[in-house]
């Protein structure tokens, strides 16, 4: 037993609505199929609850385009921000490496400054090498004179006082 719900008015509530599909199939199978149907019964549609949805949707829409264009606002400001920062970030980057070039170019020099004063240096101790035995021999010499002028000095005052006398 099959209810026609084709010619069934879907505006109305739900037990109203089936009330109204079993009296029609009821009066189809009693009066035969084309009969005319009674819709007297028949409850007035009440269309408010659809401008009422109408205009939640509305809302409902405007609020999801006020979404969709704050998030294109926050994407396309992240976006700047990101290349701002992606910019900022280069400009480090070659600063630090002329810093770079800057540094590796000063320890270059200094490592050539200290080659040459180590050289230098080298070239100083062979001259002092050469430098100390003079001085040893100088000592020596003066030091044997020294003795000699020791040695030889009462003989010197009799030979002044020879001389004066």
């Amino acid at each position: 037993m099959a209810i026609d719900l084709r010619q069934v008015e879907p505006l109305g509530s739900k037990s109203v609505l089936l009330e109204q599909a079993m009296r029609r199939h009821k009066a189809n199978n009693d009066m035969g199929v084309g009969a005319h149907i009674d819709m007297s019964d028949m409850v007035e549609p009440d269309f408010e609850w659809l401008n009422e949805d109408k205009s939640a949707l509305k809302d409902l829409v405007s609020q999801m385009d006020s979404s969709i264009g704050t998030l294109a606002r926050q994407m396309k400001d992240m976006e700047s921000e990101a290349e701002r920062a992606r910019r900022k970030m280069e400009k480090e980057q070659t600063l630090l490496f002329k810093q770079i070039r800057t540094l590796n170019t000063l320890l270059k020099n200094q490592v050539e400054i200290y080659s040459s004063v180590e050289t230098q240096m080298d070239a100083i101790e062979l001259k002092q090498n050469q430098f100390v035995p003079q001085i040893g021999v100088g000592l020596l010499a003066g030091l044997l004179s020294a003795i000699t002028v020791l040695a030889t000095a009462p003989w010197m005052t009799l030979l002044m006082e020879s001389l004066k006398a």
